[in-house]
């Protein structure tokens, strides 16, 4: 559980494109369900493209993940 946690807290404070998401979600809870609301609906390609999700919906085209 530290590993994970560490790996957390490194991206907040040096992950711009983190900081800029966790920003227009406004609350860490929110944050998180929607990270896992699009990595259990959509294949996400990358971690940016995820982030890049949840800040502008719309601009990403994502694809359903059929497996």
């Amino acid at each position: 559980m530290m590993l994970p946690s560490l790996i957390d807290q490194i991206q907040q404070r040096g992950c711009r494109l983190f900081q800029s998401t966790l920003a227009t979600v406004k609350s860490k809870s929110r944050f998180w369900r929607k990270l896992r609301e699009l990595f259990d609906s959509f294949r996400i390609p990358s971690w940016e493209g995820l982030f890049y999700a949840v800040i502008n919906p719309p601009s990403i085209v994502l694809t359903y993940d059929t497996t």
